[in-house]
């Protein structure tokens, strides 16, 4: 058993008060980055999680016709990954509606993913927050440029 004071809780109880405990750091780290950041969502409504992705992510824009030409690939920083889509900083707003998001997988090689680009917004620092759906798994156009075998 623990002690509090001079009383002594059963288990149930001190387990019920950490977790109201751990509701209130959580509330209090919450309210924290709230005041450094007024315009974020306090509530998630994502279905899936989204993981960090600060890596460089190709982009190829695909034409109206559904072509696309590698020499016109770009660098661009990535932010999330999640199972659905993607976003990303650019330095210009992205002017295609469909790219190629060509990731770099190691000893696999490159994957592409065709990706309906869906909103942009100007941001911080100057840059574009930028983000979409991915739509299919596609050939990344920089295998031309790769002697690595492309991912499955």
């Amino acid at each position: 058993m623990n002690c509090l004071g001079d009383v002594v809780l059963p288990q149930a109880v001190i387990t019920l008060l950490a977790g109201r405990e751990r509701d209130r750091i959580a509330e209090l780290v919450d309210s924290a980055v709230t005041a450094i950041e007024p315009t974020r969502r306090t509530t998630e409504r994502r279905r899936e999680p989204r993981y960090p992705y600060p890596y460089p992510l190709h982009i190829t824009p695909v034409a109206a016709d559904g072509c696309s030409d590698a020499s016109e690939t770009f660098v661009v920083v990535g932010k999330h990954l999640a199972p659905h889509g993607v976003d990303f900083y650019s330095r210009k707003p992205v002017a295609h509606r469909r790219v190629i998001v060509s990731l770099d997988c190691g000893v696999e090689g490159w994957i592409g993913l065709l990706v309906e680009l869906t909103w942009c917004r100007f941001g911080r620092h100057g840059w574009y927050d930028n983000g979409g759906r991915f739509l299919s798994v596609v050939p990344s156009p920089l295998t031309d440029f790769d002697d690595r075998p492309r991912a499955a």
